[in-house]
């Protein structure tokens, strides 16, 4: 009997982990990306699981930052 792909959305960390994860337990894998087709100003290269400065994401506004 085959196996139904799990779908794993985004392949930062988490995602490229889960997807790396269960392909090694013999799980067929389908990962959806939006990078190179899309990008974030955050983002510089084209490759998954790329670190990103948590501040990118940052607002200037002091009233509505998680940093405040």
């Amino acid at each position: 009997m085959d196996k139904n792909p799990i779908h794993v959305i985004g392949g930062g960390l988490a995602g490229s982990e889960a997807a790396w994860q269960a392909a090694q337990a013999g799980v067929p894998v389908v990962l959806h990306e939006m990078r190179p087709v899309r990008g974030t100003d955050a983002h510089k290269t084209d490759g998954l699981a790329e670190l990103v400065c948590s501040n990118s994401f940052r607002s200037d506004d002091a009233q509505t930052n998680a940093v405040g």
